[in-house]
């Protein structure tokens, strides 16, 4: 290409900055992006091109561009912080034109962490006042259940997808086969043209405060999120967008790809109105989709300072979550559903959680300090050394979990907690689990609904475990269309008894194990035209029917 060409090419890149920051790509599923003004320069002021060192780091001003020159492959090598108060942009012409961001001679051990500010000695990528990251790569399938032609020569690893299998994320060339249960598994596209990295030795990380939104488009981020101190609340995650509020509104994070971090990937902390679509988690440390927890449980005196509004998480995927430096002993997750208001989850992927024998841990989790109603639709948790859904929540709100598939998870496919909530579960397929289902919540009434229900459950003979419960009954918990081979009930230790219906289920009373159960529990199970109550001393009796749909 001759000089004049590179030159033309440049200013029309520039040129297509001040859509591109105000144009993602809408989605279905969550908020329209928000028309923000610019004032993005048309030339840029500055071109990296071939091998570039800052070794004190550099600064793009506001109202500046610098431009990875979109024809060159270009590295940029720094050892101190990159601030971002104009735009940096990253977009080369071609899948074969590469542009890294190298951040190298980090010292992890003199992190502080914390802050609204860039950090002199917590080096990263900082983006502040009215700056913004222009960041596009080769645009190609992020993952999918079939090998792309499109990945040749790129590093694809299959998930784990065999009983007893966690960690096992293999590399291939081609799809591998199904497992005993039927179903494919995912196959992780890792490589991309744009990185952003650290070091195996040297951490860095992402940190966003703007008022403008975010582009960034199949890049990976590599050797981010540092762990240092005795908290997972540092503030360096991978990509971090920090208490924006409305600011981030349209930002897209498509396509990404974060790996080896030792902290959270995936953070939108007080930051509204941002996607996260096809973006992938592959062996990072605590919860790899989160945001800081409330000051307070959320409750009558709950703080919303914390809040995250009109948030996408669209065909995510966690791979690879272990426990890190301060994390979550207890309630490891690969997904954190934190609190917000029209927050959306679907068609998104949890593999390879850790887990410990006893302890909570999960491919999703509602934890207990947030009662944010989520869209959760088609989502899967699969071969996790965990459960694959965790909830220890105590509202009356109404939550709608829909058509989710848990399968070789050494937990339960669904560890329902806490003490009385009214969840609607419909459309479960719970197989090959260490248990399908861990029910310690009554039932309680809601918006629309009578009690907790649970519809249409299909485990293929799967067990259902009634644990202890802390709070007296209001309603019974209903299962309805159910086919669990064995109820156990182990509530013998609770303050308070059981109280269950089970309707078109197939139960018979040989069926309960109540070995474990308190005398004065009831269950009363409903089939055709006949109905019975069974009570936690063994007792049966015919009674009318109770259920009418």
């Amino acid at each position: 290409m001759t000089k004049a060409r590179t030159v033309f090419a440049l200013l029309a890149a520039a040129l297509a900055i001040v859509a591109c920051d105000q144009a993602t790509e809408p989605t279905t599923t969550g908020p329209t992006p928000t028309t923000v003004a610019t004032t993005t320069p048309q030339v840029p002021a500055r071109v990296l091109t071939g091998e570039e060192s800052f070794p004190d780091g550099f600064e793009v001003p506001a109202g500046q561009t610098w431009v990875f020159d979109p024809d060159t492959a270009t590295t940029v090598t720094v050892s101190g912080n990159v601030i971002v108060a104009g735009v940096l942009e990253m977009r080369p012409a071609s899948g074969e034109i590469e542009h890294v961001l190298r951040f190298e001679g980090i010292d992890e051990s003199a992190f502080v962490g914390g802050g609204m500010d860039p950090v002199p000695s917590d080096v990263g990528l900082w983006v502040v006042g009215d700056g913004s990251l222009d960041i596009q790569g080769e645009e190609k399938p992020a993952w999918g259940y079939e090998f792309d032609p499109a990945w040749e020569g790129d590093e694809v690893v299959a998930a784990p997808n065999s009983p007893g299998e966690y960690e096992e994320f293999t590399p291939v060339t081609s799809t591998p086969p199904p497992n005993a249960l039927g179903f494919q598994t995912e196959l992780l596209d890792l490589t991309r043209n744009v990185r952003i990295e650290g070091t195996p030795d040297g951490y860095t990380h992402v940190f966003v405060r703007s008022t403008r939104p975010q582009t960034i488009r199949y890049a990976q981020l590599r050797y981010v999120a540092p762990g240092f101190g005795d908290s997972d609340v540092t503030g360096r995650y991978g990509i971090h967008i920090h208490m924006s509020g409305d600011g981030s509104r349209g930002s897209l994070i498509e396509g990404v790809v974060i790996r080896d971090a030792g902290n959270h990937a995936f953070v939108a902390h007080a930051s509204h109105g941002v996607t996260f679509r096809d973006t992938i988690a592959y062996q990072v440390a605590n919860e790899a989709y989160w945001w800081d927890e409330a000051p307070e449980p959320f409750g009558d005196d709950y703080d919303p300072v914390n809040d995250t509004n009109d948030l996408v998480w669209e065909r995510a995927v966690a791979a690879g979550v272990s426990l890190g430096n301060g994390g979550s002993k207890f309630r490891l997750a690969g997904f954190f559903l934190g609190n917000g208001d029209n927050v959306t989850v679907t068609d998104s992927v949890a593999v390879g959680v850790e887990g410990e024998v006893g302890l909570e841990r999960s491919g999703f989790t509602w934890p207990e300090a947030a009662g944010a109603v989520w869209k959760f639709e088609r989502n899967v948790a699969h071969n996790n050394e965990a459960n694959g859904i965790f909830t220890w929540q105590n509202n009356d709100l109404r939550h709608d979990v829909d058509d989710f598939l848990a399968y070789y998870n050494a937990g339960a496919g669904i560890d329902h907690g806490a003490y009385e909530n009214s969840y609607q579960y419909s459309g479960m397929t719970l197989l090959d689990n260490g248990i399908a289902v861990i029910s310690h919540a009554l039932g309680e009434a809601s918006d629309g609904v009578d009690t907790q229900i649970w519809t249409e459950i299909r485990t293929d003979g799967g067990e259902l475990l009634i644990g202890e419960h802390a709070t007296a009954v209001e309603v019974p918990v209903r299962f309805v269309d159910c086919d669990f081979s064995r109820v156990i009930v182990a509530d013998g230790e609770s303050d308070e008894p059981s109280y269950y219906d089970f309707v078109g289920c197939g139960l018979e009373p040989g069926q309960f194990d109540l070995s474990g159960a308190r005398s004065d529990s009831v269950f009363r199970v409903q089939d055709a035209d006949a109905a019975y109550e069974l009570r936690g001393d063994g007792s049966t009796a015919e009674i009318d029917l109770f259920y009418r749909d």
